[in-house]
């Protein structure tokens, strides 16, 4: 497959190219800036930048009483994973609009398709494959994103050798990995729920909530704020 060039030229200065541009500038690779904010220029999606959240690193929305389709995405990600989620969330609109846009008159009854199925697979790997270069990602992020993208899954940040590596590149936030915590650690989530480390089982580590006394399964990679030994 022939990849295209990264910048593309362009006559005058198009409002919703800079607009974006603008949005964008800071928060994806300075190498990827003007091609994803032209994919959003051309696109009719109201993008957005959330607060940090603890479930998701951004979301697709489709139109609702006459909006936009709504792309939101965590204003606390660094670039590389910024960038990722753009793309993973801008693959949900393209996998959307073939169904509901170009196909209108299939109706109610058209076969309703899986969100991360075969579909969005196919149209992410492709999106993604214009920044897979070493202009754009660190060679060891590089490496994993290839990887991962060989059958990539709904949330990327599941996939743990490619957090890792983006996380190689986070801000300074004070938040450790709950596998860095010894057993019986006390700790907090970036929502304010406290629990207490028991143990791991199998891939994951049990935790016990100290607020409503039930007990869940964690990630080694989610991040949480470790609490002092001896605090309650």
């Amino acid at each position: 497959m022939r990849r295209l060039p990264l910048f593309q030229p362009h006559d005058g200065v198009d409002p919703a190219y800079m607009k974006v541009r603008l949005m964008l500038e800071n928060h994806v690779p300075e190498t990827a800036l003007e091609r994803i904010a032209y994919a959003f220029a051309e696109t009719p999606v109201r993008l957005k930048f959330a607060k940090g959240r603890a479930s998701k690193t951004g979301d697709f929305s489709p139109p609702r009483k006459g909006n936009a389709c709504t792309i939101t995405v965590n204003v606390n990600l660094n670039p590389y994973a910024c960038l990722i989620t753009l793309v993973h969330e801008l693959a949900h609109y393209y996998v959307y609009r073939s169904k509901h846009v170009l196909t209108p008159l299939f109706g109610k009854g058209r076969k309703r398709y899986t969100p991360h199925g075969r579909e969005w697979k196919e149209t992410f790997r492709s999106l993604m494959w214009e920044y897979q270069t070493v202009e754009v990602f660190p060679a060891d992020v590089l490496d994993a994103l290839f990887d991962y993208m060989q059958n990539p899954t709904a949330s990327t940040f599941a996939n743990q050798r490619l957090m890792r590596e983006l996380a190689k590149y986070d801000e300074p936030s004070g938040l450790v990995t709950v596998e860095s915590l010894p057993d019986n650690a006390l700790f907090q989530t970036t929502t304010g729920r406290r629990f207490r480390k028991i143990g791991k089982k199998r891939t994951r580590y049990l935790c016990y909530c100290l607020d409503n006394r039930r007990q869940y399964l964690f990630s080694p990679i989610v991040q949480v704020i470790p609490e002092e030994a001896g605090s309650r």
